[in-house]
């Protein structure tokens, strides 16, 4: 036991003047990994930009008042709240010379994340797994398969209770590994980790609650998004509803 958790331990510890004695794939020219997915899906919702009845609160309220919330109140989010989630927790705000600019750090500008979700309750919004395409601030639907809400919960660990969405933060590694080599696990995770806290202060604005999972099926997880599971997978999920 103690050896497999000294082995797990090296991932968040890498050196990093190891790493200038390599040469990265950047380095040597390779081709590039897709900063984006832009899926084929039978259906692709444009979200809301403007938000007029949303109620502004300022940052020193919403960190005042952020608590974990394990269970939520059956009520559905209407779609400019949802719109609003997804807008400033991990949207591209432009991109420039190449280089992405998001409401996040990302590091490098290499994008690793991608943010799923899964709808449980929200006006005008059919149930299913959606892809959030960051660059154009729309959804795809990637799964609307029989007793999704059932595997979503299983997968979770039974810990859906009630939630309006459930997040899932993914991560394309070769993104990341491409300009970063062995540094690249630990540099999504903290990617996955930035967008989980943006997420939780922006649920407050909306008075939502949020719980940051990390206990949770990762073969079922990422098989419901439709992810391989070996350079794309589940970091990071979080659950998301109006709290009782």
């Amino acid at each position: 036991m103690i050896e497999k958790i000294k082995e797990a331990r090296k991932a968040i510890r890498p050196d990093w003047t190891d790493l200038y004695t390599l040469k990265t794939y950047r380095q040597m020219k390779k081709e590039e990994p897709e900063k984006f997915y832009h899926p084929e899906s039978q259906k692709i919702i444009d979200l809301l930009k403007i938000f007029p009845n949303i109620k502004q609160k300022t940052l020193t309220e919403v960190i005042a008042s952020r608590r974990s919330t394990r269970s939520y109140k059956e009520q559905a989010l209407s779609f400019e709240e949802l719109s609003y989630i997804l807008y400033e927790t991990c949207r591209v705000d432009h991109i420039e010379n190449g280089i992405t600019f998001k409401t996040i750090p990302t590091a490098g500008a290499t994008n690793s994340g991608e943010t799923y979700i899964y709808v449980n309750h929200v006006e005008g919004v059919e149930s299913g797994i959606y892809l959030y395409i960051q660059d154009k601030h729309q959804l795809a639907l990637i799964n609307n398969e029989e007793n999704l809400k059932d595997k979503v919960n299983q997968a979770l660990l039974r810990q859906l209770r009630g939630a309006a969405l459930v997040f899932y933060f993914t991560h394309v590694l070769p993104r990341v590994e491409y300009k970063y080599a062995y540094v690249g696990p630990k540099l999504a995770c903290l990617e996955a980790g930035h967008a989980c806290q943006n997420l939780s202060l922006i649920a407050e604005v909306i008075d939502s609650g949020v719980c940051a999972i990390a206990a949770y099926k990762q073969d079922e997880t990422d098989k419901i998004l439709k992810i391989n599971g070996d350079d794309h997978f589940t970091i990071y999920c979080a659950t998301l509803g109006k709290k009782k």
